[in-house]
């Protein structure tokens, strides 16, 4: 892909990152757990003090943005040396092109220099690409939790996986 980079998204890129991220809940609703009404009603104020953590990574073609990610760090501080990854989200036209590879490194990168030293994520056990994508991220499987989320055809299940950063 031509000129891919990836980078940790600042407060000026609130419009973009809520755009690309609206772009995936209503093209893939089964990978994300918000909904689109939910995901519509967060103020821009609330997605521009989130990018000021620096615990969000955007992903672009040229200038065009074509994927994003993010980790939510623990807030209890004996818990305050994990974080969940999510979302995760690459746009159709950039799929097989190594960009969830990069993603995924600049976003362990991040996690890392902010003193995370462990990472989780949740995601859906029938998303085998997300999976293969984890695994070669050295994340493992630790667990599966039945029902997790209410689907479109009815319950799915998702899978927790780990990786440590230390």
């Amino acid at each position: 892909m031509t000129d891919l980079t990836v980078r940790v998204a600042k407060p000026d890129d609130a419009p973009v990152w809520r755009a690309l991220r609206m772009d995936g809940i209503i093209e893939y609703p089964s990978v994300f757990i918000v909904t689109a009404e939910e995901a519509a009603a967060v103020p821009l104020e609330a997605d521009i003090q989130r990018l000021s953590k620096g615990d969000r990574v955007l992903a672009f073609a040229g200038e065009t943005p074509v994927g994003l990610a993010g980790f939510n760090r623990n807030d209890v501080s004996r818990a305050s040396h994990r974080a969940e990854i999510g979302p995760l989200y690459v746009a159709p036209q950039a799929r097989g092109k190594g960009v969830s590879d990069l993603i995924m490194t600049t976003l362990m990168d991040a996690a890392q220099a902010a003193g995370i030293s462990q990472l989780e994520l949740f995601v859906n056990a029938e998303n085998a690409p997300a999976i293969s994508l984890y695994q070669r991220h050295g994340f493992v499987e630790v667990g599966k939790i039945p029902n997790a989320i209410l689907g479109a055809d009815g319950m799915e299940d998702d899978l927790m996986m780990i990786r440590s950063l230390v």
